[in-house]
């Protein structure tokens, strides 16, 4: 009996624990796999010191804000809040999220797929036994957060150096009020991450440089105050603008829409995000490996 039993136990215990090859444990370890590679070139790459140049560059700006006296005049030029509505419509909506966050996210994401054919690395990932929709998820999951650290993190240390030097300003960021403030414009940035990186991904899928089609939908978002109510749904700032704690106006040759609610803007940004990712997937699963001489 004990040499029956002797033999029923594995002479590699580690092999017996491997997952079976197309199960979901299998997908998971290798999606993590995908994850961890992908995450070193996205944070230590080369083409990552612009990223953290174009996302530290808004806090390195506004921190020279504490070298300034609070007797002197630029100190005071601002109360509790005019400062909010500064950080709001100037600051936050047209420079860190329309400028900051949309071109960190066409240098993140429009690269995923076109970095690897410039590189000639791509066919490495199609030979893997690996599926290649797991690979797309891969990918997007690694530049979301790339993309949500940097820019989150900008978000939340330029909010910082705002306030901090104004009067009242500290206790603004200690209350209740700021530390909500600034949760709202953190999450705000992360889901401009989901919906420029989606955006992003797919195009480049379809077009060989990023360039272009990031143009096109920069004009598209930037005259979105101009469209028709309906036209405004195809644009993802509509839906970032009812996520931010403060209102903004849009000037007075602005063609009025209802906002979604928070709700609403939310879910249709993750779905919207999610049937582009699904349409990169399926892209890929008929790609064809055709590096061209540059």
């Amino acid at each position: 009996m004990n040499a029956a039993i002797s033999n029923e136990v594995p002479a590699n215990p580690a092999v017996a624990t491997q997952p079976a090859p197309g199960s979901a444990a299998m997908r998971r370890r290798q999606l993590a796999a995908i994850i961890r590679m992908e995450l070193k070139k996205g944070f230590f790459g080369k083409r990552a010191i612009g990223l953290w140049l174009l996302a530290l560059a808004p806090p390195a700006i506004l921190s020279l804000r504490l070298f300034i006296r609070p007797g002197d005049s630029i100190q005071s030029l601002f109360d509790l809040a005019q400062a909010q509505a500064v950080f709001a419509g100037g600051i936050y909506q047209a420079f860190l999220l329309r400028v900051v966050t949309f071109l960190g996210c066409v240098g993140i994401f429009g690269n995923l797929i076109r970095r690897e054919v410039l590189d000639r690395t791509l066919h490495y990932y199609f030979l893997a036994p690996i599926r290649r929709e797991l690979l797309v998820v891969g990918k997007y999951l690694t530049g979301l957060t790339v993309a949500g650290f940097l820019f989150g993190l900008s978000t939340a240390a330029s909010f910082l150096f705002t306030f901090a030097p104004i009067k009242g300003g500290r206790e603004f960021l200690l209350g209740g009020l700021g530390l909500g403030h600034l949760f709202a414009y953190v999450a705000t940035t992360l889901l401009a991450c989901v919906g420029y990186g989606a955006i992003f991904l797919t195009l480049g899928f379809f077009f060989r440089s990023p360039a272009i089609p990031a143009l096109l939908i920069f004009a598209w978002e930037g005259i979105h105050f101009l469209l028709p109510p309906m036209l405004k749904q195809a644009t993802v700032i509509h839906y970032l603008q009812s996520l931010m704690p403060v209102p903004v106006s849009d000037g007075p040759l602005a063609i009025l829409a209802d906002a979604p609610s928070k709700p609403v803007a939310v879910i249709g940004l993750l779905v919207f995000a999610g049937r582009l990712v699904a349409l990169s997937a399926w892209r890929a699963r008929g790609m064809e490996i055709k590096y061209e001489e540059d």
